[in-house]
Protein backbone atom coordinates (compact mmCIF):
# COMPACT_ATOMS: atom_id res chain seq x y z
CA UNK A 1 0.00 0.00 0.00
CA UNK A 2 1.38 3.25 -0.82
CA UNK A 3 1.74 5.92 1.23
CA UNK A 4 1.02 9.89 0.36
CA UNK A 5 4.17 12.30 1.43
CA UNK A 6 1.39 13.90 3.72
CA UNK A 7 0.79 10.64 5.52
CA UNK A 8 4.46 9.90 5.24
CA UNK A 9 5.67 12.88 7.42
CA UNK A 10 2.80 12.59 9.61
CA UNK A 11 4.26 9.42 10.97
CA UNK A 12 7.63 10.50 11.43
CA UNK A 13 6.84 12.93 13.34
CA UNK A 14 4.58 10.57 15.43
CA UNK A 15 7.50 8.25 16.25
CA UNK A 16 10.24 10.76 17.15
CA UNK A 17 7.52 12.29 19.66
CA UNK A 18 6.98 8.60 20.91
CA UNK A 19 10.74 8.92 21.58
CA UNK A 20 11.64 11.96 22.57
CA UNK A 21 14.22 12.65 25.11
CA UNK A 22 13.30 13.64 28.69
CA UNK A 23 13.16 17.45 29.35
CA UNK A 24 16.17 18.55 30.91
CA UNK A 25 17.99 16.07 29.52
CA UNK A 26 20.45 17.82 26.51
CA UNK A 27 20.99 20.21 29.40
CA UNK A 28 22.25 17.82 32.42
CA UNK A 29 24.51 16.44 29.75
CA UNK A 30 26.00 19.79 29.42
CA UNK A 31 26.52 20.27 32.93
CA UNK A 32 28.50 17.24 33.27
CA UNK A 33 30.63 17.74 30.40
CA UNK A 34 31.43 21.36 32.18
CA UNK A 35 32.18 19.06 35.47
CA UNK A 36 34.21 16.25 33.57
CA UNK A 37 36.17 19.17 32.33
CA UNK A 38 36.78 20.95 35.23
CA UNK A 39 37.42 18.02 37.00
CA UNK A 40 40.10 16.61 34.92
CA UNK A 41 43.91 17.13 35.43
CA UNK A 42 45.47 19.51 32.42
CA UNK A 43 47.37 18.54 29.75
CA UNK A 44 50.67 17.14 30.04
CA UNK A 45 52.77 20.75 28.69
CA UNK A 46 50.50 22.45 30.90
CA UNK A 47 50.52 20.76 34.26
CA UNK A 48 54.39 20.20 33.84
CA UNK A 49 54.99 23.71 33.81
CA UNK A 50 52.81 24.22 36.94
CA UNK A 51 55.04 21.52 38.44
CA UNK A 52 58.07 23.15 37.49
CA UNK A 53 56.89 26.74 39.01
CA UNK A 54 56.33 24.77 42.40
CA UNK A 55 59.25 22.75 42.23
CA UNK A 56 61.03 26.24 41.54
CA UNK A 57 59.22 28.36 44.35
CA UNK A 58 59.65 25.56 46.81
CA UNK A 59 63.25 25.61 45.66
CA UNK A 60 63.69 28.99 46.02
CA UNK A 61 62.26 28.83 49.73
CA UNK A 62 65.06 26.06 50.74
CA UNK A 63 67.70 28.18 49.55
CA UNK A 64 66.34 31.30 51.76
CA UNK A 65 65.93 28.88 54.48
CA UNK A 66 69.37 27.53 54.35
CA UNK A 67 71.15 30.87 53.53
CA UNK A 68 69.17 32.51 56.62
CA UNK A 69 70.63 30.06 58.63
CA UNK A 70 74.55 29.95 57.31
CA UNK A 71 74.35 33.64 57.67
CA UNK A 72 72.88 33.44 61.28
CA UNK A 73 75.52 31.04 62.15
CA UNK A 74 78.12 33.20 60.96
CA UNK A 75 77.07 35.99 62.87
CA UNK A 76 77.22 33.90 66.22
CA UNK A 77 80.51 33.49 65.31
CA UNK A 78 81.46 36.28 64.79
CA UNK A 79 79.87 38.29 67.75
CA UNK A 80 81.49 35.16 70.05
CA UNK A 81 84.64 35.89 71.35
CA UNK A 82 87.69 33.76 71.31
CA UNK A 83 88.45 32.50 75.12
CA UNK A 84 91.54 34.81 76.16
CA UNK A 85 94.23 31.47 75.60
CA UNK A 86 93.07 31.21 72.09
CA UNK A 87 93.31 34.87 70.96
CA UNK A 88 96.75 34.74 72.35
CA UNK A 89 97.83 31.81 70.75
CA UNK A 90 96.32 33.45 67.53
CA UNK A 91 98.15 36.97 67.75
CA UNK A 92 100.75 34.94 68.64
CA UNK A 93 101.16 32.96 65.60
CA UNK A 94 100.12 35.73 63.22
CA UNK A 95 103.52 38.09 64.71
CA UNK A 96 105.62 34.86 64.33
CA UNK A 97 103.93 35.04 60.59
CA UNK A 98 104.31 38.59 60.57
CA UNK A 99 108.19 38.58 61.15
CA UNK A 100 108.66 35.89 58.35
CA UNK A 101 107.17 37.52 56.11
CA UNK A 102 108.43 40.97 56.63
CA UNK A 103 112.27 39.63 56.95
CA UNK A 104 112.98 41.22 60.30
CA UNK A 105 113.29 38.40 62.88
CA UNK A 106 116.56 40.64 65.13
CA UNK A 107 117.14 44.28 66.41
CA UNK A 108 119.88 42.99 67.16
CA UNK A 109 120.99 40.20 65.87
CA UNK A 110 123.71 37.81 67.60
CA UNK A 111 124.60 34.79 69.15
CA UNK A 112 125.92 35.78 72.41
CA UNK A 113 123.83 36.22 75.61
CA UNK A 114 125.51 38.59 76.87
CA UNK A 115 124.63 40.97 73.86
CA UNK A 116 121.68 40.23 73.26
CA UNK A 117 120.16 40.77 77.03
CA UNK A 118 121.74 44.00 77.72
CA UNK A 119 120.25 45.40 74.52
CA UNK A 120 116.41 45.41 75.97
CA UNK A 121 117.78 47.32 78.77
CA UNK A 122 115.69 51.00 79.09
CA UNK A 123 113.85 49.62 76.55
CA UNK A 124 111.25 47.02 78.35
CA UNK A 125 110.26 47.84 81.95
CA UNK A 126 111.27 43.88 82.71
CA UNK A 127 114.93 42.15 81.67
CA UNK A 128 113.73 38.86 79.67
CA UNK A 129 115.36 35.74 80.73
CA UNK A 130 118.20 34.70 77.94
CA UNK A 131 119.75 31.53 77.48
CA UNK A 132 122.54 30.17 74.72
CA UNK A 133 121.26 26.46 73.91
CA UNK A 134 123.81 26.18 70.97
CA UNK A 135 125.40 23.28 72.37
CA UNK A 136 121.87 21.72 72.45
CA UNK A 137 120.95 22.52 68.68
CA UNK A 138 119.52 25.35 69.46
CA UNK A 139 121.46 28.48 68.70
CA UNK A 140 120.58 32.11 69.55
CA UNK A 141 120.24 34.62 66.39
CA UNK A 142 119.11 37.50 68.43
CA UNK A 143 116.32 39.94 69.83
CA UNK A 144 113.75 42.54 68.92
CA UNK A 145 111.34 43.88 70.45
CA UNK A 146 107.06 43.22 69.45
CA UNK A 147 103.65 43.69 70.61
CA UNK A 148 101.53 41.44 72.55
CA UNK A 149 98.71 40.88 74.76
CA UNK A 150 98.17 45.33 74.80
CA UNK A 151 102.09 45.71 75.41
CA UNK A 152 105.43 45.91 74.28
CA UNK A 153 107.14 42.21 74.65
CA UNK A 154 110.70 41.15 74.37
CA UNK A 155 111.24 38.43 71.06
CA UNK A 156 113.89 35.84 71.41
CA UNK A 157 114.89 34.53 68.06
CA UNK A 158 116.15 31.09 67.78
CA UNK A 159 117.02 28.83 65.22
CA UNK A 160 117.52 24.78 64.80
CA UNK A 161 118.78 24.54 61.17
CA UNK A 162 116.54 26.38 58.36
CA UNK A 163 113.84 26.35 61.10
CA UNK A 164 113.20 29.90 63.32
CA UNK A 165 111.44 29.72 66.51
CA UNK A 166 110.07 32.90 68.02
CA UNK A 167 110.32 32.94 71.77
CA UNK A 168 107.80 35.81 73.50
CA UNK A 169 108.58 36.92 76.84
CA UNK A 170 107.23 39.51 79.14
CA UNK A 171 105.62 39.68 82.82
CA UNK A 172 102.68 37.26 83.57
CA UNK A 173 99.81 39.02 84.31
CA UNK A 174 97.84 38.79 88.10
CA UNK A 175 96.17 35.43 87.64
CA UNK A 176 97.96 34.59 84.45
CA UNK A 177 100.64 32.60 86.47
CA UNK A 178 102.09 35.80 88.53
CA UNK A 179 104.42 33.95 91.18
CA UNK A 180 103.48 30.73 89.51
CA UNK A 181 105.01 27.71 87.73
CA UNK A 182 103.20 26.64 84.82
CA UNK A 183 104.06 23.51 82.91
CA UNK A 184 104.65 24.32 79.27
CA UNK A 185 100.96 23.53 77.38
CA UNK A 186 101.55 22.92 73.74
CA UNK A 187 98.53 23.35 71.07
CA UNK A 188 99.07 24.06 66.97
CA UNK A 189 97.74 26.74 65.10
CA UNK A 190 97.49 27.33 61.08
CA UNK A 191 100.40 24.51 60.80
CA UNK A 192 102.64 26.14 63.65
CA UNK A 193 103.49 24.30 66.73
CA UNK A 194 103.01 26.38 70.46
CA UNK A 195 104.55 26.08 73.68
CA UNK A 196 103.36 28.24 76.30
CA UNK A 197 104.57 28.16 80.15
CA UNK A 198 105.31 30.62 83.03
CA UNK A 199 108.28 30.92 85.51
CA UNK A 200 109.92 33.22 87.32
CA UNK A 201 107.27 36.25 87.48
CA UNK A 202 107.28 35.77 83.36
CA UNK A 203 105.21 34.02 80.94
CA UNK A 204 106.38 32.53 77.59
CA UNK A 205 105.36 31.93 74.00
CA UNK A 206 107.71 29.76 71.62
CA UNK A 207 106.20 29.39 68.08
CA UNK A 208 107.53 27.71 65.21
CA UNK A 209 107.16 25.44 62.46
CA UNK A 210 109.25 22.81 64.13
CA UNK A 211 107.12 18.96 64.60
CA UNK A 212 105.64 19.41 68.49
CA UNK A 213 108.32 16.99 69.41
CA UNK A 214 111.47 18.98 68.85
CA UNK A 215 109.64 22.38 70.08
CA UNK A 216 108.79 20.32 73.41
CA UNK A 217 112.20 19.45 73.56
CA UNK A 218 113.39 23.28 72.96
CA UNK A 219 110.67 24.68 75.66
CA UNK A 220 111.83 22.20 78.47
CA UNK A 221 115.11 22.77 77.81
CA UNK A 222 115.10 26.69 77.91
CA UNK A 223 112.76 26.35 81.00
CA UNK A 224 115.36 24.39 82.83
CA UNK A 225 118.27 27.02 81.67
CA UNK A 226 116.06 30.31 82.65
CA UNK A 227 114.40 28.70 85.61
CA UNK A 228 115.28 31.25 88.81
CA UNK A 229 118.07 30.25 90.74
CA UNK A 230 117.31 29.76 94.66
CA UNK A 231 119.64 30.39 97.34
Amino acid sequence: MSMSDDELGMLIRRQAARHAPPAGLAQRIGQALRTEAVAAPPPAPIRQRQLQRRGWWQGLACFGTGAATAWGLALVLLATPLPPSDALAEAVTANHVRSLMAAHLADVASTDQHTVKPWFAGKLDFSPPVADLAAEGFPLSGGRLDYLDGRTVAALVYRAGPHVINLFVWPAAQGQGQGQVLAPVFSTRQGYQLAHWAQGGMQAWAVSDLNAAELRTFALLLRERTAPRTP
